[in-house]
């Protein structure tokens, strides 16, 4: 993960910058969420919205059934953006571009019916669901761009490097796709009943969590490492 942190940018910027597309689409264009999202969840989410219940989808299914089928799909995904990678990169732009639409879509669209507030209950789980699809498409770039700028290896050595890295990286993502699969399944759906402090509290946590254990803990462990290896090259 240090020796990538400047290629975890560019899946960061790709995503945020779909999002931006999706949130300005919507906001210009009804007839945009549906493109996205779908008739049928759109229409039921209007139907929750008029019920005084938003975020009823959420509620429904068993814990167990919504714990594993998120937890399956996002790994899926998470997969899918790595290996994707593999056609020169452009496959794992498109799964974080067609993810990071519907996202900002999605948002837009509690706020065209007033209850953007609403949409804080999604990041109880979605802090480190979105979080990870970025690192995991990460992982896909690493793999992709490794056959596109080798330098001074071989196309093939650098590849077989690169799909290395990527796939540890993306392996690292599994754990953190349970947790929130957990949440999503366990806790998401008392998000509204929820005392403010504590649904923001594991929200901080979360994101806490993820920018330590892929951003500040591999720069700590490389300075260690450095140190380390200086000492023993003096002695």
């Amino acid at each position: 993960c240090y020796q990538h942190q400047k290629t975890l940018l560019y899946p960061f910027l790709i995503f945020i910058s779909a999002v931006a597309i999706g949130v300005v689409s919507t906001l210009n264009d009804d007839s945009f969420v549906r493109l996205i999202l779908g008739d049928a969840y759109v229409n039921m989410t209007i139907e929750n919205i008029e019920n005084g219940e938003p975020m009823a989808v959420y509620k429904s299914g068993s814990n167990i059934g919504t714990f594993l089928g998120i937890t399956i799909n996002n790994i899926r995904v998470a997969i899918l953006a790595f290996a994707l990678g593999v056609f020169f990169s452009v496959g794992t732009v498109y799964v974080l571009f067609s993810n990071g639409i519907m996202l900002g879509a999605f948002i837009t669209f509690f706020y065209n019916y007033g209850i953007l507030e609403k949409t804080s209950t999604i990041w109880l789980h979605g802090t480190i669901e979105i979080s990870v699809i970025v690192i995991a498409g990460c992982a896909g770039l690493v793999m992709g761009n490794s056959f596109l700028f080798p330098k001074t290896y071989s196309r093939r050595v650098a590849f077989m490097k690169g799909a290395k890295d990527g796939l540890k990286i993306v392996v690292s993502t599994i754990p953190f796709f349970i947790i929130a699969g957990f949440i999503e399944g366990f806790i998401t759906r008392y998000g509204e009943q929820m005392p403010a402090f504590l649904a923001y509290g594991i929200i901080f946590i979360s994101l806490f969590i993820i920018v330590y254990y892929y951003i500040i803990y591999p720069i700590a462990l490389n300075k260690a490492q450095t140190i380390i290896r200086t000492k023993t090259q003096l002695t």
